[in-house]
């Protein structure tokens, strides 16, 4: 990466130059062809990876909001938790406890939005989405009362469901934030993208480079899957 001019054009090294930087030290220095094989694979499934972790950057740009999936994923679990709470009233709000805060907090019930993350997630029947809730519910109990700040978003599949579910909500889908990106002849998507840059350097950590190529990045539509 160090060797790469492109890399080394901002502040930092832009992220996804690591991906070619490695693909050639495999292709360089790796001669047994089932390793070479098995390391390749491994690098497809850590672009796939990489992706994922940028369509939830351009939402958090885009809401600008540095933790918007992180509210929304612990909404769902909250949700589900919730829903068969005994004082849930008619206008499904659910009252809880926030276990960082201890302070109580008021949360509405959206079935909607609940069924649409599982369909997302593939799960298609209520046997299966019971199935998931479950086990969701059992992991928030292990880890909450040793980490309060436990926010389930080392659970990627879940992080991408509610990723995608918001994208299709807020803004018609991922391809029509790609559209307003990469079309900026007018005023109104050039202001948007003014917007998510300005957040991108300011809330998410960015240097000027890096957040224009991950933006150029995110407007390719590149499958990495």
């Amino acid at each position: 990466m160090l060797e790469s001019s492109e890399t080394n054009e901002g502040r930092c090294m832009y992220a996804y130059d690591v991906f070619t930087a490695l693909e050639r030290v495999i292709l360089d220095y790796v001669s047994e062809a089932g390793d070479r094989a098995k390391f390749l694979n491994d690098l497809k499934i850590a672009k796939g990876l990489y992706r994922e972790r940028i369509m939830t950057e351009m939402f958090n740009a885009y809401m600008d909001e540095p933790l918007a999936i992180r509210k929304d994923v612990v909404n769902y679990v909250n949700m589900i938790i919730g829903i068969d709470a005994e004082n849930l009233g008619v206008d499904k709000m659910w009252k809880y406890k926030n276990p960082q805060t201890g302070e109580l907090q008021a949360l509405k019930i959206d079935e909607r939005y609940i069924d649409s993350v599982e369909d997302c997630l593939g799960l298609k029947t209520r046997e299966q989405k019971d199935s998931f809730r479950t086990s969701i519910r059992k992991i928030y109990g292990q880890k909450i009362s040793v980490r309060p700040d436990y926010d389930f978003m080392d659970n990627l599949e879940l992080v991408k469901a509610v990723t995608d579910v918001r994208l299709k909500s807020d803004i018609a889908g991922a391809g029509s934030l790609i559209g307003a990106l990469a079309n900026r002849t007018n005023e109104e998507n050039q202001k948007l993208y003014d917007r998510m840059i300005e957040t991108m350097l300011h809330k998410l950590g960015y240097c000027t480079t890096c957040a224009q190529k991950t933006i150029e990045y995110f407007c390719t539509q590149v499958d990495e899957n």
